[in-house]
């Protein structure tokens, strides 16, 4: 598996080196036709860009001397197969069309702004096999309740030649459920395009059965002394579902002003504070307690700042306490992903076609005074809820949900009820309004109001008005 890894690299970065020296083919405009017959001009796709490497790299019978031969600069590239040959050239065309594209960017800005030159940099990425290049030896497609393992065959280089190796590869039984499933809808797919070859894959009158469908695999390599050579090997199978295009959120809020919504307010000691509301009443909420995430990475960061303070100076370029800074990155990414879950779960729960966030600024540090360790747990926290609407951003979309940011200003300041100018002090939420004794937790505020800017019923107070009940 290094062996291919290695060889797959090679290639890569030689196609790399192929496409940055015709930097014209991938800006030369090339005519094409629409649907009804009328020319157009577009860039080269990837599919011709690919064509283009093939015929000028690749030794055949009408072409027996290409100009960069392939076989002379990666000698073990000889007979490698398709797939992963053109698995290559992809990665290559996607890295230098990154590049190239940043490098001219960077070429229009001006000298006094401009950072570092951009570089193309060394390949360093895992195998990736497309579906025709794995196998399922008939011997071992079932695999039994006390033996969790089934094999898979994969051409790879061993040493002299490419012949195919099978592998034993742990099967979990959700996953093993999972990729059964995918193989019926890849059966039904290629029943529908039989039966009409204009239907896209996955559409048509069964759309109640769409289901995750497994596209090409990719091996990744782990460090584990566990296992021979001391690297474990995982495949890491990408799953593709096709849903239904929702429509806007802007004209789905003018069809139904009264639609289900629910309006999110994302905080620090409070992770999520989540509302539903169902013909504009508030029908359920739901917190998620966020204050022992904080304690937790709050001690973490003052064992690794203790460390830093017995250590010394560090020196340029070397990573301190990694085990401790990579537990505190997955603490966080764990804290998002299991929010986001909740979030969209809760969405889907009450019907909801819209999730609502607070537009999130960039990061302003706390007046008070702090401790090193905790002005980065509050930076971290804050960090956070960028990373939870990520996940609910994708995950909702899966579910034909759309996610929406309105103006975070007075969130958490106006009464929702009298709509008057209060005062939040810590975590808590008081009106002024002297005809009105209201109460609150501030995020469950934020979130209120959230739902009237949604709306367009939420009025923005001044700075220094005094409250006036009779207007309110």
């Amino acid at each position: 598996m290094e062996r291919t890894k290695d060889i797959y690299n090679q290639v890569i970065a030689f196609y790399m080196d192929f496409f940055a020296a015709h930097l014209n083919v991938l800006d030369e405009l090339v005519e094409a036709r629409k649907k009804d017959g009328a020319p157009y001009l577009r860039k080269r796709t990837n599919q011709e860009l690919l064509t283009f490497a093939e015929f000028h790299t690749l030794a055949t019978k009408a072409h027996p001397n290409p100009g960069w031969p392939l076989d002379e600069h990666v000698p073990s590239a000889k007979g490698m197969p398709t797939e992963l040959r053109r698995a290559a050239i992809n990665q290559a065309i996607g890295k230098v069309r990154s590049w190239w594209s940043h490098l001219k960017t960077w070429k229009e800005t001006t000298p006094d702004q401009r950072g570092r030159e951009p570089r193309p940099g060394a390949p360093n990425e895992p195998v990736t096999f497309y579906a025709g290049m794995v196998e399922h030896p008939a011997y071992d497609l079932t695999p039994q309740k006390k033996k969790r393992h089934t094999f898979i065959s994969l051409k790879l280089h061993t040493g002299q030649k490419w012949e195919k190796v099978s592998l034993p590869v742990v099967v979990h039984a959700q996953a093993e459920a999972l990729l059964a499933r995918s193989a019926l809808e890849k059966e039904r797919i290629a029943r529908e395009r039989k039966r009409s070859k204009t239907a896209q894959a996955g559409s048509g009158e069964e759309k109640g059965d769409r289901t995750w469908v497994a596209k090409s695999l990719t091996v990744y390599g782990k460090r584990d002394k566990r296992y021979p050579g001391g690297v474990r090997y995982a495949l890491h199978i990408p799953m593709e579902k096709s849903v239904d295009k929702p429509r806007k959120a802007e004209e789905q809020r003018r069809a139904n002003p009264q639609m289900p919504v629910v309006a999110v307010d994302l905080g620090a000691n409070r992770l999520a504070v989540m509302g539903a509301f169902v013909e504009g009443r508030l029908a359920a909420t739901r917190f998620v307690d966020g204050r022992a995430l904080n304690h937790r990475r709050h001690r973490l960061l003052t064992v690794i700042y203790r460390k830093r303070k017995q250590s010394g100076r560090l020196r340029p370029g070397v990573q301190d306490n990694a085990n401790l800074w990579n537990k505190i990155r997955n603490l966080d990414e764990n804290a998002a992903n299991q929010t986001a879950v909740a979030i969209v779960r809760f969405a889907r729960e009450h019907g909801a076609r819209v999730i609502v966030f607070e537009h999130l600024r960039r990061y302003r540090p706390p007046k008070e005074k702090m401790s090193k360790s905790g002005r980065k747990n509050h930076k971290r926290a804050y960090w956070l809820r960028g990373k939870i609407m990520e996940w609910v951003r994708d995950l909702a979309f899966r579910e034909g949900i759309l996610t929406v940011e309105r103006n975070p200003a007075y969130t958490s300041q106006v009464c929702p009820h009298c709509k008057v100018l209060g005062e939040r002090k810590g975590s808590r939420f008081t009106c002024k309004n002297p005809n009105h004794r209201y109460s609150a937790d501030a995020d469950f505020v934020g979130m209120m109001n959230l739902y009237r800017k949604w709306t367009k019923t939420f009025v923005y107070p001044r700075r220094g008005d005094d409250p006036k009940p009779e207007v309110a």
